[in-house]
């Protein structure tokens, strides 16, 4: 089952069918959101969909409403009971067309490898700050980190300050504290990310390369990862300390109060 526009879809009675005219097709234009589902509910919804549509409006893209959204959301949830731990996703095209889908999910269990990628992200850029469907240099930086037998690329912004991942964003614990770059730094403003901040597990500063080989313990953090131990940089070893479990614990904790805070 799917959500078009406004109505359920079941692919396997009826084909669904995109025009060749659509700007997400023709030029990549469109805003995305991929988010954690459990026992049938949307993890963080309502920050999903407002970011959704910041980056819509930013784009100029004419967008539902967020109520509209949620309408569709909570339909294809009600339709896919059977998914205990779901991955949904949420993609509002150039040219208005919203599709919801939902699969199964399976938590991330091992840690993270990363290369670093040789290749600088321009952080005034707007579009660093917009979830959007034109992937092009994240995709290129994920298969790169790929083709190396890596999980994930780190990435830099053009003053060589660490960025984030091409998935996800990225923290570090150093002097006892847990942080993570700065917007002003380029990486997507992610969700959990900004949960993390708010609930004083986080604080935001620059980050240089050479701090990451010096910290206490790196991790991945994204809707779907949750937190992820970085173990491996460019070939160099991290120890995955109790820390990160600490970190994963209190998110958990945290949303297992509220799941959609």
């Amino acid at each position: 089952m799917l959500w078009l526009n406004d109505r359920l879809i079941d692919e396997a009675l009826e084909v669904v069918a995109l025009p060749l005219s659509d700007r997400s097709f023709l030029l990549g234009e469109g805003v995305f959101e991929t988010l954690l589902t459990l026992g049938g509910k949307a993890v963080a919804l309502d920050r999903h969909i407002r970011r959704l549509t910041t980056g819509a409006k930013a784009l100029g893209i004419s967008s539902p409403t967020p109520d509209s959204i949620a309408v569709g959301v909570t339909a294809l949830l009600h339709s896919t009971l059977d998914i205990s731990m779901g991955r949904m996703r949420i993609t509002l095209s150039g040219s208005g067309t919203l599709l919801i889908t939902h699969q199964r999910y399976q938590e991330w269990s091992e840690a993270a490898r990363l290369v670093t990628y040789p290749f600088p992200f321009n952080s005034k850029s707007p579009l660093q700050k917009i979830k959007s469907t034109s992937y092009g240099e994240y995709l290129l930086a994920y298969r790169y980190a790929q083709d190396r037998g890596a999980d994930d690329a780190l990435l830099f912004n053009t003053s060589d300050a660490v960025m984030e991942a091409s998935t996800a964003n990225i923290v570090a614990l150093i002097g006892g504290r847990w942080v993570t770059p700065p917007l002003s730094a380029g990486p997507l403003p992610g969700i959990t990310r900004e949960l993390l901040t708010e609930w004083g597990l986080l604080i935001e500063r620059e980050i240089i390369f050479e701090e990451l080989h010096r910290c206490e313990s790196i991790a991945l953090i994204s809707s779907l990862r949750s937190v992820q131990p970085v173990v491996e940089i460019n070939g160099r070893g991290f120890k995955a300390s109790g820390k990160i479990e600490e970190l994963a614990t209190s998110y958990k904790s945290a949303l297992a109060s509220n799941l959609n805070p």
